[in-house]
């Protein structure tokens, strides 16, 4: 099945369920926690990572200010959302034009 890990700065690799980093991972980790299933298919997954951190940016503002999402499905390559798939999540989280 999936698998997130993460790397932290001393170079620890731990194996977890659920992964939010940096300043805005209290606010994103309230939004994936409540909304989060273990059923979800990838592309439902990805937009509530988007919906996370969209969330995050616009309450903290080391944030930054884009949102890239990508994932990597078995027997495929690496995806990143483009800009098109994009859109429509930014007009339906994102509140404040940066």
């Amino acid at each position: 099945g999936p698998h997130i890990f993460n790397a932290d700065l001393y170079g620890t690799l731990t194996e977890e369920r659920l992964l939010s980093t940096g300043s805005g991972s209290p606010i994103a980790y309230g939004i994936i926690e409540s909304e989060y299933r273990e059923d979800m298919g990838v592309e439902e997954a990805a937009k509530l990572a988007f919906k996370a951190v969209a969330m995050a940016i616009q309450r903290d503002i080391g944030s930054g200010d884009s949102i890239d999402v990508a994932y990597i499905k078995v027997g495929d390559r690496y995806r990143e959302l483009t800009l098109e798939e994009k859109k429509p999540l930014y007009a339906q989280f994102v509140k404040t034009v940066y």
